[in-house]
């Protein structure tokens, strides 16, 4: 994770600091109350990866466990870890330890991820239905919702993902890209239709997607997909014709639904990310 933002930065464009993930990554997590963590998380925003694990860890040496900020912290450190099992390591403790800390729900959600990222998609459901059972006035409710829904939807459990896909659908609110991925997984659902996209204004058939980045390498792409894909994105990638691979989220069928998810792609991570046509 420590060179995916410095591979974006170098390469074109994407985010900024890490109160951007803290802000969600869910995606909407409580900014870090901390100027010290703020500026960690905007070193690894920008490829500083290793600095930013350095000052968390020198931040945590200097506090107590029982200060309040400290789970905040620990949410940090597992934020800008280098591997997942690092993160899911400090995850856990936030969620165990701090159960009724800010970062307790967010830090299960993210377990979630990382669970269902690894293919551990019974664990992955426990976790984030953890979310849902003890948080019920949580902002990642949603998210938790959607994660849970795609992991029982794996595990062939169809008739609970389904439901918990469509809770996930109805509380998604001003949430485009969540909107659009529940609908998407519905399709497996019994009864539902799949997606007809609607003509646009422009011309019909037309897809809009929100790119990211472009990069010259696979491995580039890879390192960055899988960042997105921990802030709870799925990305995709195009290779156009100047040779550069071009790294996208979304397929809409219109535009005003992808400069939604650019604005909120640029709300919580920075960066320049555009509208383009085609997928």
């Amino acid at each position: 994770m420590s060179r995916i933002l410095l591979i974006v930065a170098t390469s074109v464009l994407i985010w900024s600091p890490l109160g951007a993930q803290a802000t969600a990554w869910a995606p909407r997590d409580t900014l870090v109350k901390d100027s010290l963590l703020t500026e960690a998380m905007h070193l690894a925003t920008e490829g500083q990866g290793d600095s930013a694990r350095a000052l968390v860890r020198r931040r945590l040496a200097a506090m107590s466990r029982q200060d309040p900020l400290y789970p905040g912290a620990l949410f940090t450190a597992g934020v800008v870890a280098e591997h997942s099992d690092s993160a899911m390591s400090y995850f856990r403790t936030v969620s165990i330890e701090y159960p009724r800390s800010e970062w307790a729900d967010k830090a299960l959600l993210r377990m979630a991820e990382l669970r269902f990222a690894a293919g551990e998609l019974r664990s992955a459901a426990r976790s984030a239905e953890r979310v849902l059972l003890d948080y019920p006035f949580s902002t990642v409710l949603p998210r938790a919702a959607f994660w849970a829904g795609r992991a029982h939807i794996e595990l062939g459990e169809i008739e609970d993902g389904c439901d918990l896909l469509q809770r996930a659908l109805d509380n998604a609110a001003d949430d485009i890209e969540l909107t659009n991925r529940s609908r998407y997984y519905m399709q497996r659902c019994p009864g539902v239709a799949p997606d007809t996209p609607a003509p646009t204004s422009t011309t019909t058939g037309t897809v809009f997607s929100v790119q990211v980045a472009a990069v010259s390498s696979a491995a580039a792409a890879d390192e960055l997909m899988q960042g997105l894909h921990r802030q709870g994105y799925e990305p995709h990638v195009v290779r156009d014709s100047d040779g550069l691979l071009k790294v996208r989220v979304g397929r809409f069928a219109n535009r005003a639904d992808a400069q939604a998810l650019a604005a909120e792609l640029k709300e919580k991570l920075g960066g320049s990310p555009f509208v383009v046509e085609g997928s």
